[in-house]
């Protein structure tokens, strides 16, 4: 009976454990730096009706004036009989470089905007690597599961030529933002039933939405905490899903943490932040994997909003996040 009574005991503190873990980060203080950020770009909240009525390519290309980096750091092309354009950042001009295939966010209806290129230009440098940078298929033109389909069919091909444009295809990392970070899981999980999770040496998901069903927007402790009011709204959440795969939340390859067999995917980083909606997606998701045996690297940061937006290359919080993954990266490449 004793040893039953503790086996309860430890069942509860456990679940005790998770559930305040998925609910706490810091002491709900935003960070005085991204409070400024948000005052700097004047940030408004907007409803799901006033997203609804914007002109849709006035969300596909919002973002920061594109900054300037040397042009013969990237190369254009495209691959697969899809004919899907990849950026390929190699800035250190060296061959036999670890491999990151970077899955940028956007709600799954933005592109790959000029914006983004600098922060891929900066990476392949932080991490030593050659960075492919996937610009898939986005909606409401190209629904699910185009971006899972391009995503998917361009880490098969950069798995198997990447080596000719500089890149170690026996160290590939895959590495998403938000909406990026869904399709990072996506792919590890389809490349698992196909035998392929193997050439997958690391996942790296910031911002992750696991869960895109509407009940769980209602029902998750970050989602109402962070339902307005710093950067990415439930709102904002709610408008992507709907025209990205309508219907659909239900469809593991939609909201990966309904899979249920997580068991043999690669190693995990997965990064949230404090005043994120989907803080609880990510913390769920690690929480899944780590059960199933997956070796998780987990790091929720304090006074952060969504995929640490608003930081700059030199703030402390930013060099702990690179710090992070670098030590995840060389961990797994040692084995």
């Amino acid at each position: 009976m004793r040893k039953i009574v503790l086996l309860i005991l430890s069942i509860s503190l456990t679940l005790t454990s998770n559930s305040l873990a998925a609910q706490e980060c810091g002491t709900r203080q935003l960070d005085p730096k991204i409070a400024g950020f948000l005052k700097m770009i004047n940030y408004k909240d907007l409803s799901l009706e006033e997203l609804r009525s914007l002109p849709i390519e006035q969300l596909k290309y919002a973002g920061p004036p594109a900054i300037p980096y040397p042009k013969e750091d990237m190369v254009r092309i495209k691959i697969t009989k899809d004919s899907i354009p990849v950026l390929v950042f190699n800035p250190l001009h060296k061959d036999s470089l670890p491999i990151i295939i970077n899955y940028h966010g956007g709600g799954f209806i933005a592109p790959l905007i000029p914006s983004l290129e600098h922060s891929l230009w900066l990476d392949a440098q932080t991490y030593g690597a050659i960075v492919f940078a996937v610009d898939y298929r986005v909606a409401p033109e190209h629904p699910f599961p185009a971006a899972v389909d391009d995503s998917y069919n361009a880490f098969k091909w950069i798995a198997e030529y990447g080596d000719e444009l500089g890149g170690d295809t026996s160290r590939i990392t895959i590495m998403g933002n938000s909406a990026g970070a869904n399709l990072v899981a996506v792919i590890a999980q389809k490349a698992k039933k196909e035998n392929l999770s193997h050439k997958i040496k690391l996942q790296v998901m910031n911002g992750l939405p696991a869960d895109l069903s509407p009940q769980h927007m209602e029902t998750s402790v970050s989602y109402q905490q962070n339902a307005v009011g710093f950067f990415q709204t439930k709102a904002a959440c709610y408008f992507a899903v709907e025209k990205y795969a309508p219907g659909q939340y239900k469809n593991p390859e939609v909201s990966p943490i309904l899979t249920k067999d997580v068991k043999g995917l690669p190693p995990a980083v997965i990064i949230n932040a404090e005043f994120d909606p989907l803080r609880e997606d990510g913390i769920l998701y690690a929480n899944k994997l780590r059960q199933a045996g997956v070796r998780v690297w987990e790091k929720c940061f304090a006074g952060q909003i969504h995929c640490l937006i608003g930081l700059l290359p030199d703030d402390v919080e930013q060099k702990q996040y690179e710090s992070f993954i670098k030590m995840a990266m060389k961990e797994v490449f040692l084995h």
